[in-house]
């Protein structure tokens, strides 16, 4: 059986659960399967390669509200309507190396973590040029109308209000499964929290807070620090920067009266959580997914407008984290669990309510069990 994942570099997450899909189909035990893990931008033209993630990464740094305006705009069936004909004359154009590889290979299944995808080769299959079962995992909490696309077979999404938000959009419910977002299996709980807390220099009984925003290294890290000053003689902080170097160095630069350890681009991420009781991170599908599996409690910050949005949505829903607008308001959070261990409890059995730690596999068991 041949089967294509076809994800794109916008951001780290739809990467990472194309990769973890890809690593449950080699888990699976099945010798027959050819698996390919696809990056549809390397198949894009020189303009599209070179300007898509940019842009993105520009919009959301510099304009996030017009992000977000653009987002929930096009989410409107008439406007989307009208910017369908053209959203497909651009993508037929900039996308022509990807339907060739695709018509050419013609898999069995195409899995698709990204929604460029699905829209290009769901035309192409309803014109005969391929015949592939095609899913489509969507990566946040909530769906937009790109996701929705003629010839996609199955959609995969996180939990029962996203598969209600698409019926609503007119997908047939047979046609969908909420069976949460697929992370690697590293993210599932080791136990090891006093262990990893160990090689690191740290106490095992100070509450431990782990900052994090993303690959791009967004957010308010050093006023958060400051803030949590005033617990210097209960907390400890591992803050990861990502790929912002000049981050790192401010905050290296300086020094507190508890613990902080400060990282940059990291591949331990799993171990961090594993040892944290608290992680303050923005609202991306892939990385909350994370969070949930491993049972970290998360407090989101400064979600990017649009789909962060529309995940703090589903978590609100679910008392299942805590919420910040301005730094300062991290005092008061860790002052309520610090106070009374109950409240954390609480967000914990939330989170296990709402988290889907085998969702990787369950996934390649029905593209299996169906082919």
């Amino acid at each position: 059986m041949k089967i294509d994942i076809i994800h794109a570099t916008a951001g780290e997450g739809h990467r990472k659960i194309a990769i973890a899909i890809q690593d449950a189909f080699a888990r699976s035990g099945r010798a027959d399967l050819q698996v390919r893990l696809l990056n549809c931008l390397d198949y894009a033209s020189p303009a599209l390669q070179k300007t898509y993630a940019p842009l993105y990464y520009w919009a959301v740094t510099n304009a996030p509200g017009l992000w977000g305006w653009f987002y929930e705009v096009l989410d409107h069936a008439w406007v989307y309507a009208l910017v369908r004909p053209f959203r497909a004359l651009t993508n037929s154009f900039h996308a022509k190396k990807l339907l060739k590889d695709i018509v050419e290979n013609q898999p069995d299944v195409i899995i698709s973590t990204h929604f460029l995808p699905p829209e290009i080769l769901g035309r192409a299959k309803q014109k005969g040029l391929i015949h592939s079962k095609m899913i489509s995992v969507i990566t946040d909490f909530y769906p937009h109308t790109f996701w929705v696309n003629p010839g996609t077979d199955h959609y995969w999404v996180m939990a029962e209000e996203t598969k209600q938000d698409l019926i609503r959009r007119g997908v047939p419910v047979a046609d969908i499964t909420d069976g949460g977002i697929p992370v690697v299996p590293k993210f599932k709980p080791t136990g090891k929290r006093g262990e990893i807390l160990r090689s690191h220099g740290f106490d095992e009984n100070r509450f431990t807070i782990l900052l994090t925003s993303g690959s791009f290294g967004l957010g308010p890290q050093e006023a958060i620090l400051e803030e949590l000053k005033a617990f210097k003689d209960r907390v400890q902080c591992f803050v990861v920067c990502a790929n912002n170097k000049e981050l790192k160095a401010l905050l290296e630069s300086k020094t507190y009266p508890y613990p902080v350890k400060i990282f940059g681009f990291i591949d331990f991420m799993p171990d961090l959580m594993e040892a944290s009781d608290m992680m303050v991170a923005k609202s991306g599908g892939s990385t909350t997914s994370e969070a949930l599996t491993k049972g970290v409690v998360m407090v989101v910050m400064h979600p990017i407008p649009g789909q962060e949005t529309r995940n703090v949505k589903l978590l609100k829903l679910r008392q299942a984290a805590f919420f910040l607008e301005e730094p300062c308001e991290i005092r008061a959070i860790v002052k309520s669990v610090l106070e009374d261990p109950a409240v954390l409890s609480q967000k914990r059995a939330a989170i296990q309510r709402l988290s889907r730690p085998n969702a990787a596999e369950d996934l390649v068991r029905k593209v299996l069990e169906s082919r």
